[in-house]
């Protein structure tokens, strides 16, 4: 997993340099544009499932065909329901305008979103080295295409395309391998009873990750609308070069997560210890990469990216510090999960949301993309960590999250090997 996020990471980031130089502020702009607006309708195609699926597997191994078959199911008909009403609605809202036919592509690539059901069965199985494999050759094989597409036609539409068939490719081939490792005596049918088990657990997750899909991506909408794709490409530029290390923390919470739950139940304990030396672990390297890319912001746009983007030099050095409270905040939604506390999720998502909307509104007139920085920074600290003392359940892992921010005074306390000190 970790050398399938380093291709990513880097992958991801060669891509996005050459599109950016190639294409220009305006339509990289115009692209990154579809690209969140498209991101908007994700959660609901989830349906908000995926971490409780799991959970779901590790305790009824039984039904796991039925029970992935009816997560699958229910899916595949929402991602069509709300493809197609909100390709009504883009359509009534925007006319003839190129909007509506690009993110409509997307919007029904990502109905195949729903495949990944399959993919949790190889992570419940602990076997994800198929998995890995086939989402490397995927992004390499469609990494080519793009390269290729980009130097012959400098248009971000082929690239639109190109992504819709990888959305495809990627998901659809879950299904084939989990067809081809799993046997199966009989069709497996559609379990109201097995889903709507799932889907009550999940269903304050699919607004939580919907306003935590709002939170990220509303600064680029909101900049489209009051300063134009320009700005957007500008600060698409700097906001890439800070997210792209939110995707390191994932890949070790994600391969620990399943061992968390059975923590959980076992070892309250050694549970909280675990916890604690997760957050400490990830304040410090977020701290340091940070600080790393504060340093070097002038070098990396200049030398990536060109002059053209030289106003992205402050709008990084804001924006990058959000990955403080980003990592710390993956480890926070997997603890809400093993510990069912859905609501508070949802609340924390809906607050950062709020805040970002309301941030944004006041500082992007004055401030441009400057100001989005500044507003998605500050409603990351209220969605990951200032809104956790608002509740006896979650004070607990607020005073966690303390414990680390002030780690500079206590690590030579921190068990960095994950052995349990006498």
């Amino acid at each position: 997993m970790l050398s399938e996020k380093v291709l990513l990471i880097s992958g991801g980031l060669l891509l996005s340099v050459l599109f950016a130089r190639l294409l220009g502020p305006e339509d990289f702009g115009r692209y990154n544009y579809v690209l969140s607006l498209a991101a908007l309708c994700i959660p609901i195609y989830s349906l908000g499932i995926g971490n409780i699926l799991l959970r779901e597997l590790s305790e009824q191994p039984a039904v796991a065909p039925n029970l992935l078959a009816s997560c699958f199911k229910a899916r595949f008909i929402t991602g069509i329901i709300v493809a197609l009403v909100a390709i009504t609605a883009l359509f009534t809202a925007n006319g003839s305008s190129w909007k509506p036919q690009l993110i409509g592509m997307l919007l029904f690539a990502n109905i195949f979103n729903a495949f990944d059901v399959y993919e949790k069965w190889f992570q419940y199985q602990s076997n994800i080295k198929k998995m890995v494999y086939w989402r490397s050759c995927c992004f390499i094989f469609f990494a080519i295409l793009k390269l290729l597409i980009i130097y012959w036609y400098e248009n971000y539409i082929p690239l639109l395309l190109l992504m819709s068939l990888e959305i495809i490719t990627k998901n659809s081939g879950y299904y084939l391998f989990y067809k081809r490792d799993i046997k199966e005596s009989s069709v497996p049918k559609f379990n109201k009873k097995l889903f709507s088990n799932v889907f009550y657990q999940s269903k304050y997750l699919i607004i939580s990750s919907l306003a935590s899909v709002v939170y990220l991506k509303i600064d680029i909408l909101m900049l489209e609308s009051m300063a134009g794709n320009t700005t957007v490409g500008i600060y698409s530029v700097a906001a890439k070069l800070s997210e792209v290390w939110h995707i390191l923390p994932q890949v070790a919470i994600t391969a620990l997560f399943p061992s968390l739950i059975i923590l959980a139940k076992n070892s309250n304990d050694h549970y909280l210890k675990t916890l604690q030396r997760g957050f400490d672990i990830l304040f410090i390297s977020a701290i340091i990469i940070s600080t790393l890319i504060y340093i070097f912001t002038p070098f990396l746009i200049q030398t990536l990216y060109g002059e053209h983007y030289s106003q992205a030099i402050a709008i990084l050095r804001v924006h990058v510090f959000s990955c403080i409270f980003i990592y710390m905040r993956i480890l926070l939604s997997h603890w809400f999960v093993s510990e069912k506390l859905a609501i508070f999720s949802l609340f924390s998502q809906v607050l950062g949301a709020l805040v970002n909307v309301i941030l944004n509104l006041l500082l992007i007139p004055h401030y441009g993309a400057l100001g989005a920085a500044v507003a998605t920074l500050i409603s990351y600290a209220v969605c990951a960590y200032f809104c956790l003392f608002f509740f006896k359940r979650t004070r607990i892992i607020a005073v966690m999250m303390t414990k680390s921010i002030l780690s500079i005074f206590r690590l030579h306390k921190i068990d960095f090997s994950g052995r349990n000190r006498s």
